[in-house]
């Protein structure tokens, strides 16, 4: 029985790299992020039981204040 080299990992790598490339969607470009939308920071006054009961609403929602503020800002909009 004779004794075969084992092939090199380049050429491994390179087998595999050729195999990947001749996948059907390798073709493709890879998708873009989507871009973060720009954010407004704003600072109101709101009463402290007020903005107690809201946090404890959030947090029974699972969301953070930032979270709930802006669906409720939503909601409100879209009542008109």
């Amino acid at each position: 029985m004779a004794i075969t080299k084992r092939p090199g990992a380049s050429k491994q790598a390179s087998d595999a790299e050729k195999f990947i490339a001749g996948a059907p969607d390798a073709a493709h470009a890879p998708a873009a992020s989507p871009a973060r939308r720009r954010k407004e920071v704003i600072s109101p006054s709101i009463d402290v039981d007020l903005l107690k009961r809201f946090d404890v609403r959030a947090a029974q929602l699972g969301l953070s204040r930032a979270a709930a503020i802006n669906l409720a800002m939503a909601r409100f909009i879209a009542s008109e």
